[in-house]
C-alpha cells in the first residue's frame, strides 16, 4: 500500500470514529477534506449520505449514496443505505429494488434483508417482509431491532400470538426503549390482554411521561375496557399523537365554562361514523349559540339535530365563532350524559319515494360489508360479502345492499340473490340510505358508518364485530351502549365470521 492511500484511510478512519462518537460536524468535515482531496473517494461520498440520512434529509443523502454507488457498484451496503434513504422518502418500490440488488452482491447480506423486510412491509406484503426478517436473523440476529421488525411484521399478517413472542424478545434486548413496550402492549390489546397492554403503557409512560403515542394508545385500551373517565382524558393526546385533527384558528378552545351571548363551533375531526355517533353531544351544550362542523356529506343529514344554530361543511370558512371544541372531546366535558336516540332522522319525501320502489314484501334486510380499505382502523373489520349466504337463504327474505363504492366487485361472485339500489349519488351521502332504512325490518353490517346511522335513527340492526373490536364496542356483550336498537354478533375467535353469520342465521329464524 502506498504511503498516500495509507493516509487517506487513516484519515477516512479518523472520520467514521467522529461520526460514531457524535461529532457530526466534525466528520464531515472530515469527508469533505477528503473529497477535496480524491473527489472519487466514495466510502467518503457514502458517509456524507449517511450524515444526511441521520439530519433527516433522504434527498441529499440519496445524491451523495448514488455517488457513491457511481465510483464503486459493487458495494451491497451502497445499495442498502440507497435503499434505505428511498423509503424515507416514499419510493418503497425502488427501495425493494435496491435491497434486491444488494442481496445479488452479497447473498447473505443480513442489512439488506432487514431493510428489505421494511419496504416488503410497507408495500403490505407481510408475509414476505417476515420471511425477510428471517433471514436477517439468519445472518446475523444481532442487529438492532431486528426482533422488533419481525414481530411488526407478524402482527401487519394477523399472526399476533407471534407477534407477541417476537416483541417479548425485542423488549428482553432492550428492556428500556419505550417504542418497543409500545408495540408489545399494541399487540397485547390485540389479544384482549387489556391489564398487561395498560401496564406496559404505564411503565412506557413513566420513562417518557410526555409521549403523546403512548397516551393516545393508552386511552384505547381504558375505553375498550369500559373506564371512560380515565380513558377520555388521555384521549386528548390524540391530536399530538397524529390520530386526529382540527383545522388551526385564532379563537381559544373551550372547556366547558359558560359562553353565555357568544358563539361554540363544534369541529368534527374524524371519519364519518365518528360523527354521526358523537353529533348528538353538541345538542347538549348549552348557553350559548352552536355551529356543528361535518363533513360536507353529512351536513343536510345532520341539518335537523335539535339546539344548533347551523352546520357547516369542513373546508368552508366557517361563519364568526368565539370559541371551538373538537367533537369527541365532548363526551369528557359533558360526562356521560344520556342522550336521546333516535337523534337523526330520514326526510318524510324520500322515505315515502323508497318505499313504494322498494315494495312491502319479504323480510327485508339491508347490508352492508365493507368499509375503506385505505382506512389502518379498517383492518380487520369488514366480512367478505359470501357469509351473508345463511341469511339469503332463509325463506321470505330479502337482502338489499346499502354499500356504495369499495366491496362492490363482491356482488358478481356472490352466488344469491341481493338487491342493489342507486344510493345517495348526489353530494349528500346519507339521505337516500336513511330513507331506505326506514323501509326495512333489519340493518345487518359490519361496523362502518352504516351501523352509526342506524342505531342513530333507532332502527333494528346487527353489527358483526371482529374478536377484539373497535374500543366504542368494548370487549363482551350483546347490547350496546350508544344505541339501544343495536345488537353485537362478536366473533369467538379471531377470524371467525363464519360463526357470527351461522347465529345471525339462527336468532333470524
Amino acid at each position: 500500500m502506498s504511503r498516500r492511500k495509507h493516509q487517506i484511510e487513516a484519515f477516512f478512519r479518523q472520520g467514521t470514529q467522529l461520526h460514531a462518537a457524535g461529532r457530526l460536524a466534525e466528520a464531515e468535515q472530515v469527508y469533505r477534506q477528503l473529497l477535496a482531496a480524491v473527489p472519487s473517494h466514495a466510502d467518503s461520498q457514502h458517509m456524507l449520505g449517511m450524515l444526511a440520512l441521520q439530519a433527516n434529509q433522504p434527498g441529499i443523502a440519496l445524491e451523495w449514496i448514488d455517488r457513491a454507488i457511481a465510483a464503486r457498484p459493487a458495494n451491497a451496503i451502497y445499495q442498502v443505505n440507497r435503499a434505505s434513504a428511498l423509503l424515507a422518502i416514499g419510493e418503497t418500490a425502488a427501495a425493494e429494488a435496491a435491497c434486491r440488488e444488494a442481496l445479488k452482491l452479497k447473498r447473505n447480506c443480513a442489512e439488506a434483508c432487514q431493510v428489505l423486510g421494511h419496504a416488503l412491509s410497507d408495500l403490505g406484503r407481510p408475509a414476505e417482509a417476515i420471511a425477510a426478517y428471517r433471514d436477517a436473523m439468519q445472518y446475523n440476529a444481532a442487529l438492532p431491532d431486528l426482533a422488533g421488525h419481525l414481530g411488526l411484521a407478524l402482527r401487519q399478517a394477523g399472526r399476533q400470538e407471534e407477534a407477541a413472542a417476537a416483541l417479548r424478545q425485542a423488549m428482553a434486548r432492550a428492556p428500556r426503549d419505550v417504542q418497543a413496550l409500545g408495540n408489545l402492549a399494541g399487540v397485547l390489546k390485540e389479544l384482549a390482554h387489556l391489564d398487561e397492554a395498560e401496564s406496559l403503557y404505564r411503565d412506557a409512560l413513566c420513562r417518557q411521561p410526555d409521549d403523546p403515542a403512548q397516551h393516545y394508545n393508552l386511552s384505547l385500551v381504558l375505553l375498550l375496557a369500559g373506564r371512560f373517565a380515565e380513558g377520555w382524558r388521555e384521549y386528548e393526546w390524540r391530536f399530538r399523537a397524529g390520530a386526529a385533527r382540527v383545522p388551526d384558528c385564532a379563537q381559544p378552545r373551550w372547556e366547558g365554562e359558560p359562553f353565555a351571548g357568544r358563539t361554540l363551533l363544534v369541529r368534527s375531526e374524524q371519519g364519518l361514523g365518528n360523527a354521526i355517533q358523537f353529533c348528538r353531544y353538541a345538542t347538549l351544550v348549552t348557553g350559548g349559540r352552536v355551529i356543528l362542523e361535518v363533513h360536507r356529506p353529512l351536513c343536510r343529514l345532520v341539518g335537523s339535530l335539535r339546539g344548533i344554530e347551523r352546520v357547516v361543511p369542513i373546508g368552508d370558512p366557517p361563519p364568526p365563532f368565539d370559541l371551538y371544541v373538537p367533537l369527541l372531546s365532548l363526551p369528557r366535558l359533558l360526562g356521560e350524559a344520556a342522550t336521546p336516540v333516535p337523534y337523526l332522522a330520514a326526510e318524510p319525501e324520500l322515505v315515502a319515494a323508497w318505499r313504494d320502489r322498494l315494495g312491502s314484501h319479504g323480510f327485508r334486510i339491508g347490508v352492508a360489508w365493507q368499509g375503506n380499505p385505505a382506512s389502518l382502523a379498517e383492518h380487520g373489520r369488514s366480512y367478505p360479502l359470501a357469509h351473508l349466504r345463511p341469511l339469503a337463504e332463509r325463506p321470505g327474505v330479502r337482502l338489499i345492499s346499502l354499500q356504495k363504492h369499495n366491496g362492490m366487485e363482491q356482488l358478481a361472485a356472490a352466488g344469491f340473490a341481493i338487491e342493489t339500489p342507486e344510493l345517495d349519488t348526489g353530494p349528500d351521502g346519507f339521505v337516500d340510505t336513511a330513507a331506505v332504512m326506514q323501509s326495512l325490518n333489519l340493518i345487518v353490517t359490519s361496523d362502518t358508518s352504516v351501523a352509526h346511522l342506524a342505531g342513530a335513527m333507532g332502527r333494528p340492526v346487527w353489527v358483526a364485530l371482529q374478536h377484539v373490536p373497535d374500543w366504542r364496542w368494548l370487549l363482551a356483550g350483546e347490547d350496546c351502549r350508544w344505541y339501544p336498537t343495536m345488537r353485537l354478533f362478536r366473533q369467538t375467535t379471531r377470524g371467525d365470521w363464519g360463526g357470527v353469520f351461522a347465529l345471525m342465521a339462527e336468532q333470524l329464524a
